[in-house]
């Protein structure tokens, strides 16, 4: 991973990291000078023109430069159906419960968690008869909701009102920071996202982590620089710099997104035993899972990459939201094989093992 370009991590005791994971997966499955000042008070005043007047995204001029090849008129949906109220009081909760944690740790709480509720978020109406994997693909409205949550709930770790007009355009900026880079869609299984989504709309569990993390590192960068008064969101050189960290850090996710897939293919894979891979590619394209991971896992079926090498290429973060899923997998057949539990307790102690200082 990109160390500069990531907050500090959880610095927590073994007992609260072991307490995170249970909780989560049990919930779950189972984001000075006067002159500085004053282009401070312009940014205000630009991204509120996006929480006032959706139609007019266009005149917003930071989104403008942030946006790349995203549309972004559908998110303006998303970011305004937020609980606005619960968002602060869950963020309250944290830091009251981890009151020594800085707003990077706070945040990364936030991200977690999100990564892993998201991935119980699937469409029921997606089911593609026969296939109840297509039930584990993730609603992309759903999640991008979830999402608009987790910025909102970042500001306000920064410390910033979410009431403030403004957050709804920083919410459309930071989606466009995230994720604007066009080159990369496709490869992080998210080019749906240069148009406006269909109805039903579904992307798979390691895009959709994918998406959470890039989005939630990049509102932590961007609230820095919002509030760092040596730097200003309206400089050209600011602006540069928090691309070049946001696409860092995406093909890194990207990466990571292919280590996900494969782990989940052999995860259907062991739940399959006595089927081939022609009668298993329908349920791991129902999972989403991309293309080309299905390529490689294909073109190297007779030698697989050992689970354990993988997992050892798996960060943390995306672990986590992985075995959330890799359960879901092993109960859709009401029976857990011992393929399975094996991959499920191979994951269960990279989940619980020590959180790096960097991430």
């Amino acid at each position: 991973m990109v160390e500069k370009s990531r907050p500090d991590s959880i610095n927590s005791s073994a007992k609260n990291q072991e307490s995170l994971l249970i909780s989560l997966t049990k919930k779950f499955g189972r984001v000075g000078e006067v002159a500085v000042q004053q282009t401070r008070k312009l940014f205000e005043q630009s991204t509120h023109v996006a929480g006032q007047v959706t139609t007019h995204l266009g005149n917003n001029w930071l989104i403008r430069k942030l946006a790349g090849v995203l549309n972004l008129n559908w998110l303006v949906g998303a970011a305004s159906t937020v609980d606005l109220e619960k968002a602060e009081t869950q963020v309250k909760k944290l830091q009251q419960t981890y009151p020594n944690e800085s707003p990077q740790q706070i945040a990364h709480r936030i991200m977690v968690e999100k990564a892993t509720k998201a991935g119980g978020i699937g469409l029921a109406t997606s089911v593609i008869p026969g296939f109840a994997a297509a039930l584990l693909a993730i609603d992309l409205a759903a999640t991008t909701e979830l999402q608009s949550e987790m910025v909102y709930q970042i500001a306000a770790v920064y410390g910033l009102d979410l009431k403030e007009p403004a957050r709804k355009g920083e919410v459309l900026a930071i989606f466009g920071l995230a994720l604007g880079g066009g080159r990369l869609l496709k490869a992080a299984g998210l080019g749906l996202l240069r148009n406006v989504p269909f109805a039903g709309a579904v992307i798979g569990a390691s895009s959709n982590a994918t998406m959470i993390y890039s989005l939630g590192y990049a509102a932590c960068r961007f609230y820095e620089a919002k509030l760092d008064e040596s730097t200003t969101l309206s400089s050209d050189a600011t602006l540069s710099t928090l691309k070049q960290e946001s696409e860092d850090y995406l093909k890194n996710a990207i990466a990571q997104k292919a280590i996900m897939d494969k782990i989940l293919v052999y995860m259907v894979i062991s739940g399959n035993p006595d089927k081939n891979w022609q009668e298993i590619l329908p349920e791991l394209q129902a999972l989403e899972i991309d293309s080309l991971s299905l390529d490689d896992v294909s073109n190297n079926i007779n030698s697989p990459q050992a689970i354990a090498e993988l997992l050892n290429q798996l960060d943390r973060d995306y672990a986590i939201p992985l075995l959330a899923q890799c359960r879901r997998i092993a109960e859709l057949n009401g029976e857990i094989t011992p393929q399975e539990q094996q991959v499920i307790d191979a994951m269960h102690q990279k989940c619980r093992s020590a959180i790096p200082s960097k991430i």
